[in-house]
Parts: structure tokens; sequence; C-alpha cells
């Protein structure tokens, strides 16, 4: 199971969901459009390939951030980074429409038979993005078939969260 078992896709625990839709939306028009001129489409990309794509995005900020405030902050200004800015680059519209979102650089959608987000989820140090979670949502086929890609995406979101409060208790 993924989260692209969903027609609309999920982006709800790569992309931040306080955001407001219109910046949502254009965050992954972005992602998208410099996916769409960095990625090579006719063979497997790069690790350089996805580091041009994480730069070009602004993820330089991610990597100072990660090495230079983290310590001396104690891990704070990561905490605050995720909660109101953090979002994955490599998080987009995965078809011509815009009505389908997901990870960029998935297996699925590329030309690869290897799995590259092993080498792309370390350049974004901030996210602590886990490849092996599985959102409550899927398990529970909670979402309905007419929803759009943020319905789903925040619903995902929320899903995750309450999994962690429970977890915690």
């Amino acid at each position: 199971m993924n989260c692209q078992t969903f027609r609309q896709g999920c982006c709800g625990c790569c992309v931040n969901m306080r955001w407001s839709p219109e910046r949502i939306a254009s965050f992954l028009t972005a992602n998208t459009r410099v996916a769409n001129r960095l990625l090579p489409t006719d063979k497997p990309p790069r690790h350089r390939d996805l580091v041009r794509l994480h730069l070009a995005r602004g993820g330089l900020l991610d990597l100072l951030l990660a090495c230079w405030l983290v310590p001396l902050t104690l891990g704070l200004s990561a905490w605050l980074w995720k909660r109101f800015c953090g979002s994955c680059r490599f998080a987009g519209f995965i078809n011509l429409d815009g009505q389908r979102v997901g990870c960029l650089i998935h297996p699925l959608r590329l030309v690869s038979q290897t799995d590259l987000r092993r080498h792309a989820f370390p350049l974004i140090p901030t996210l602590n993005c886990d490849r092996s979670l599985i959102c409550p949502m899927l398990e529970q086929h909670c979402i309905p078939p007419d929803a759009g890609w943020l319905e789903a995406s925040r619903a995902g979101a929320a899903s995750l969260k309450q999994r962690r409060q429970k977890i915690k208790k």
C-alpha cells in the first residue's frame, strides 16, 4: 500500500498542511515545474539530479538549518522549521492536469528500478521523512472517491496526527 492508492494521491505528510490552499498549490506547482525541467525523462535520474532539484527549490536553507542552527538551538530551530515552513521539495503534481499529487521521484513515476527516495530524503534532514510510514487513512480507506487532492492530503495529515497522539498516550 502507498499514498498513490487514492485517485487524487496524497501529500499530507510531505507538505505543510497548515499552509493556505493557494500556498500549497503554488509550492507543488513550482516543485513540479522544476522537476520537469531538471529530471531526465528517458533514463533514471542520478543522485546529482536529485541534489540539483532540491537546491533549485530552496533546499540549501534546509541544509544550513540542519548543519548550523540545529546544534546551536538544541533542535528547536528544526522543530520550528518543520512546524511552520518545512515541506518536501520532491512533492508535486504527478499528472498533467494538476489533479493528482504525490512524490515526483517515486519509482512508479520514474523510469527507475531502484527507489531513489533513499538518496533524496537525507537532503531533507529537518523533515525526517519515513518511507515505511503507513498512513492510517490508507488502512481505513476512509477518503471519499470524489475528494480532491487537498482534502485527501489534509485528511491524511490529520490521521497521522491522531496516530501520533495515540502512541504518546
